[in-house]
C-alpha cells in the first residue's frame, strides 16, 4: 500500500495500534453499515440521530471490524479513512495552497480504487452550509457523485432535512438509516463492556449496581440527553471523583459507590439526591413551623405544602408527575404568594429561587408562544421559551403562576400535559421534564365565597379536566385580627433590617405597631396594605429627614404613636436622649358583642385641607349642612341638639372624592323626611317661606344622609355654586 500523506487519517490503522475506542454492541447497525457498503447503487451510507446518540461509535465499530477482517468477503481489505482538515488549514499560508491540499488529498482517496472509504462527519463537506467550508463541497460533491469516492457520512436530522434533503443529487447517491437511541438494557450493556477499561484507567472497582444506577439516575434525571452518552458520561466522571479522594487521601477504599454518581447528578441538574441526614430530617419534621413564620392563619395550605416536600425527600412520590401541584385560592393580600417564596427559601435558602409568571401577561392566545419559544424561522426561536428554557436549564424549583384565572384558554390547556404527564415540548421540539418541579397556581375565583359554593364556582370557570389534574385544591382564609400583629411585626422587621443596612438604628414601640394593625385590620385589603403604610408613614418621612441631615448612624429612630396626634410619629433621639421615655397613646380594647365592630372610626391617612376649595368635592348635602352651620355660626363638626353627630370627612387634595368612586350615599324615604321637616318647623316656629321668596338652601332628598336632619337657615343663604362633579343619578 502506498504512502498516506500526513492529511489522511486512517482508523483501521488507529484500531490496529490500540488507540481507537472499544465499541460495545450496536452489531446490528454495524451490519446495516456493511450491507449497504456492498451495493450497487446508493451505496454510501448516511447515519441520522441527534448528537450523543452514538453514529460515530458505529462508524469506529465498522473501522475495527475492517481492521480485524470480521467482514463480508467483498469487503476485506478496505479501509476507513478521513480527512484531517485542522492541520491542513494550519499548513497552508494562503488560500490557493489550502486548495492544493484538498485536492491533493481527494486525488489520493481516489487513487485507491474504492479500497479507502472516506468518513465525513460534518455535513458542510458534500452540502454548503452557512458555517461550514465553502471550498471541500466543491471537490468533494463531484467525486461523490460519479462514484470515484465511496463515503460513510453522519449527520443530525434537521441539518439532513435543510441542506441534503433539498439536493436530488446527493439524495441519488446516499442511503439514509436513522440511528435509534439505545434502550436501558442496551445501555447497561455497553457499561458493562466499558468497564475494564475504566477500572484500569483510574485504578477503581465498579460494581454491577453502580452500573445499573448509572443507567437509572440519568435515565431518571437527564433528559436533555440520550443514551448511551450521558451513561457514559455520568459513569466516567463519576470514576473521576473516587480516583480525586484516592490520591488526595480522603479514602482509602477504591470501590466506587452511589454517593459519587448522586454528587455528579446534583452537579448536572441541581436536583439535591444526597441522602437525608439527621439534620435534615429535623427540618422537615419542623417544615411546619418554618413555613409558619413567615405565612400567618393559613395552618391549612401550610400542611399540605409541608406533606409534598417530605413525599418528595422520602422518594415515595409519583416519579412520572410533578412533585406537588397545587391551587391556591384566596383573596389578596392573605400571603398566596408569600408562601411560595417561603417554600422557594427552604428548599433553595433563596425566597427568588422560583419561577414566577404573571398570568396578566399571557391573556392573548399567542403568548403561548412566549412560555413555549416561538416556532422555527421567527424571531427569537434560537433564545427558547420563557417557561420551558427556564425549567431546562434548572429543573428542580418551584414555578409559580400567579392569577391563573387571567390566562388564556390554551394555556390551560396546555397545562394538562404538564399538569399530568410532567413534561412540555418547547418550540424548538425538545422535550422539558417538570417532574422534579412543584407546580403552584394562584387564583381569586371563588375567594369570598363558602366552601360547599367553591368548587362548583370552580368547575364553571375551570374544564373539570383541569380540576382533575391538581392534587389539592387550598382555600387561603381572610386574615383574622389576632393574626395581624404577628403579620405586621415581620414586615416591619424587614424596615429595620432595611434601616440597619443604610446605618441607621430604628424601633417600634408595641403602641405603634397595634396601630398599623388596627389599619390593616380596617383597611381590608390584607397584608398589601401595611406595605403602603410603612412607605407613607415611615419611609416617606425618614427620607425627608436623612436629606435633611438631621439623623446620624448614633441616633435611634422611635416610631411612637403620639398621645396628642393620629397616626404616628417619627422620634430622632440623640446618644444622650435614648433613654428617655416617651409618653404615648394607648390602644383601648373594645369589646365587640354580636360580630359588630363598635370601635370608633379610623384615624385619617391624609392631613385635612382646611381652606375653603376643600369643600368642592365633598357631597351636595354635606356642603349645604356646612353652609347652613357657618351661617347660624355652629360648626358641622358640632352635636347639635337633637342629638346627630356631623362627622368631619377627610379629603385631601390630589385624590377622587367617594363620589368618582361610585359609593352610593344612604337615602332617606321621603315621605319620612318631610314629616320630620314639618314637625321640627312647627316645634321651631318658623314661618313657611312666601311663594315669590327664593326657597330655602335645603337639600334634596335624594342627597340626605339618614343620620342628618335637614339645616334650615334663618337668613336668606347666597347663590350656589354649582359643583364642578356630576351629581350621582338615582337608580
Amino acid at each position: 500500500m502506498a504512502e498516506k500523506s500526513k492529511y489522511i487519517i486512517d482508523y483501521c490503522e488507529k484500531a490496529e495500534n490500540g488507540t481507537l475506542r472499544r465499541v460495545i454492541g450496536r452489531e446490528k447497525e454495524q451490519r446495516r453499515v456493511m450491507h449497504i457498503l456492498l451495493r450497487n447503487l446508493k451505496n454510501n451510507p448516511m447515519l441520522l440521530g441527534p448528537t450523543g446518540i452514538g453514529k460515530t461509535s458505529i462508524v469506529e465499530g465498522v473501522a475495527r471490524a475492517l481492521s480485524e477482517g470480521r467482514v463480508p468477503p467483498k469487503l476485506k481489505g478496505y479501509r476507513l479513512v478521513g480527512i484531517d482538515v485542522a492541520t491542513m488549514m494550519i499548513d497552508s499560508k494562503t488560500f490557493a495552497e489550502y486548495e492544493d491540499h484538498l485536492k491533493t488529498a481527494f486525488q489520493e482517496i481516489q487513487a485507491s480504487e474504492g479500497k479507502w472509504i472516506l468518513f465525513v462527519n460534518d455535513i458542510s463537506f458534500l452540502a454548503k452550509t452557512p458555517t461550514g467550508n465553502q471550498e471541500i463541497p466543491k471537490f468533494l460533491k463531484p467525486k461523490v457523485l460519479d462514484g470515484g469516492i465511496r463515503c460513510i457520512v453522519e449527520a443530525e436530522l434537521n441539518a439532513f432535512k435543510q441542506y441534503v434533503e433539498q439536493d436530488p443529487d446527493l439524495m441519488s447517491c446516499l442511503q439514509t438509516m436513522y440511528i435509534e437511541e439505545p434502550t436501558s438494557a442496551e445501555a447497561l450493556e455497553i457499561l458493562k463492556g466499558v468497564r475494564p477499561d475504566y477500572e484500569k484507567k483510574f485504578g477503581i472497582k465498579i460494581p454491577d449496581e453502580i452500573l445499573q444506577s448509572s443507567v437509572a439516575m440519568s435515565a431518571r434525571y437527564v433528559k436533555s440527553r440520550l443514551f448511551p452518552e450521558k451513561a457514559l458520561d455520568l459513569l466516567d466522571e463519576a470514576s473521576t471523583g473516587l480516583m480525586l479522594d484516592l490520591d488526595e487521601g480522603k479514602t482509602k477504599d477504591n470501590t466506587l459507590t452511589n454517593d459519587y454518581t448522586s454528587n455528579i447528578i446534583s452537579f448536572w441538574t441541581g436536583i439535591p439526591m444526597d441522602k437525608v441526614n439527621a439534620e435534615d430530617k429535623q427540618r422537615l419534621i419542623d417544615l411546619e413551623n418554618f413555613l409558619g413564620r413567615r405565612v400567618i392563619g393559613q395552618p391549612e395550605a401550610i400542611s399540605v405544602i409541608s406533606g409534598a416536600v417530605r413525599r418528595m425527600k422520602s422518594g415515595l412520590q409519583d416519579p412520572n408527575r410533578p412533585l406537588g401541584t397545587f391551587l391556591f385560592i384566596g383573596t389578596t393580600g392573605v400571603g398566596k404568594t408569600e408562601l411560595a417564596k417561603a417554600l422557594s427559601e427552604f428548599m433553595f435558602d433563596d425566597e427568588t429561587a422560583l419561577l414566577r409568571l404573571d398570568m396578566s401577561e399571557y391573556m392573548e392566545k399567542q403568548s403561548v408562544s412566549r412560555l413555549l419559544g416561538p416556532p422555527p424561522g421567527t424571531p427569537g426561536f434560537e433564545q427558547g421559551g420563557v417557561l420551558t428554557e427556564a425549567v431546562r436549564l434548572r429543573p428542580y424549583q418551584v414555578v409559580l403562576f400567579d392569577e391563573l384565572e387571567k390566562a388564556h384558554s390554551e394555556i390551560l390547556n396546555l397545562m394538562l400535559q404538564l399538569l399530568d404527564e410532567g413534561r412540555l415540548t418547547d418550540g424548538k421540539g425538545l422535550t422539558v421534564d417538570f417532574r422534579n418541579t412543584i407546580v403552584i397556581m394562584t387564583s381569586n375565583l371563588g375567594a369570598n365565597l363558602p366552601r360547599y359554593q367553591r368548587m362548583e364556582f370552580l368547575r364553571k370557570n375551570l374544564r373539570p379536566e383541569f380540576l382533575a389534574r391538581i392534587d389539592d385544591i387550598i382555600p387561603f382564609h381572610g386574615l383574622a385580627e389576632e393574626n395581624l400583629l404577628a403579620i405586621v411585626d415581620i414586615h416591619l422587621n424587614k424596615f429595620v433590617k432595611r434601616a440597619k443596612a443604610v446605618g441607621l438604628r430604628a424601633e417600634l414601640t408595641l403602641e405603634a405597631r397595634k396601630w398599623f394593625a388596627d389599619e390593616v385590620f380596617i383597611a381590608k385589603n390584607g397584608v398589601r396594605e401595611i406595605k403602603r403604610l410603612i412607605q407613607h408613614h415611615i419611609e416617606n418621612p425618614l427620607s425627608v429627614l436623612m436629606m435633611y441631615d438631621k439623623v446620624s448612624s448614633e441616633d435611634l429612630i422611635k416610631i411612637i404613636r403620639p398621645k396628642d396626634k393620629k397616626g404616628v410619629e417619627i422620634v430622632v433621639l440623640k446618644p444622650e436622649e435614648q433613654d428617655k421615655v416617651l409618653e404615648e397613646a394607648v390602644t383601648v380594647e373594645m369589646k365587640m358583642d354580636d360580630n359588630v365592630d363598635d370601635r370608633p372610626p379610623p384615624p385619617p391617612t391624609f392631613k385635612l385641607n382646611e381652606d375653603e376649595d376643600a369643600y368642592k368635592d365633598l357631597p351636595a348635602w354635606k356642603r349645604a349642612a356646612m353652609e347652613a352651620a357657618r351661617q347660624q355660626g355652629g360648626s358641622p363638626s358640632q352635636t347639635g341638639e337633637n342629638g346627630h353627630k356631623v362627622i368631619k370627612v377627610p379629603v385631601a387634595k390630589g385624590f377622587k372624592s367617594t363620589r368618582m368612586m361610585k359609593v352610593p350615599l344612604p337615602k332617606m324615604p321621603k315621605a319620612l323626611m318631610e314629616k320630620e321637616i314639618k314637625e321640627e318647623d312647627a316645634a321651631e316656629g318658623i314661618i313657611p317661606p312666601l311663594e315669590d321668596a327664593p326657597p330655602p338652601l335645603v337639600p334634596s332628598p335624594s342627597e340626605m344622609p339618614p343620620d342628618l336632619p335637614p339645616a334650615v337657615p334663618d337668613v336668606k343663604p347666597p347663590v350656589s355654586v354649582p359643583s364642578p362633579v356630576s351629581p350621582i343619578k338615582e337608580e
